[in-house]
């Protein structure tokens, strides 16, 4: 028996998953984690500018903090997908 592939979103709350392999929604899912990923590496560059900024306020640093945490989040969520994906044990 093939195990399923959890999906990077939820259905309701719940956990979606599908069978592994090539189709489109498998397909989806890989554009989902690359798309997180990214974000997650934009949201670094700029929380790093914003930090080297002298003048940045705190009400500017508490957002950028906000939005690494969820960047951290979504790159934890990936590394648990792969390695669900992979055989190896979730983190």
């Amino acid at each position: 028996m093939q195990s399923l592939r959890r999906l990077p979103w939820t259905d309701e709350g719940r956990a979606a998953f599908v069978p592994p392999g090539d189709g489109l929604v498998n397909d989806l899912a890989d554009a989902v984690e690359g798309e997180m990923l990214g974000m997650a590496r934009a949201d670094a560059s700029r929380g790093r500018a914003l930090a080297d900024d002298p003048a940045a306020c705190g009400v500017e640093l508490r957002g950028a903090v906000w939005y690494l945490a969820r960047a951290v989040e979504d790159a934890a969520l990936v590394a648990d997908l792969r390695a669900e994906r992979l055989g190896g044990a979730e983190a």
